[in-house]
């Protein structure tokens, strides 16, 4: 049922408060994004890679969309995604 699907921004809008969606893959930008760790820990081994998704364990990050203005997935309640501007010293 989830095969294939990946983190989409919502017709490809990038604007802020944008929804993001699980979408079947194309491949286009508004389906490409890149992991960002917070802190600069290099080689810490008692943090390790999380085998089925491959993210650093124990390692605060944030995802930043790969369109232009380059804005952050953010988590609004328990299950809404949306883009947002990186505020840096922000969590959400």
């Amino acid at each position: 049922m989830w095969d294939n699907r990946v983190l989409d921004v919502y017709q490809g809008k990038d604007t802020e408060h944008q929804k993001v969606v699980v979408h079947k893959r194309h491949g286009r930008k508004n389906q490409k994004w890149q992991v960002r760790y917070i802190d600069s820990v290099v080689k810490v081994k008692s943090k390790g890679i999380v085998g089925d998704f491959g993210l650093h364990a124990n390692r605060p990050f944030y995802i930043r969309s790969r369109l232009p203005m380059q804005r952050v997935m953010e988590c609004i309640g328990a299950n809404n995604l949306v883009l947002k501007r990186w505020r840096k010293n922000v969590s959400a």
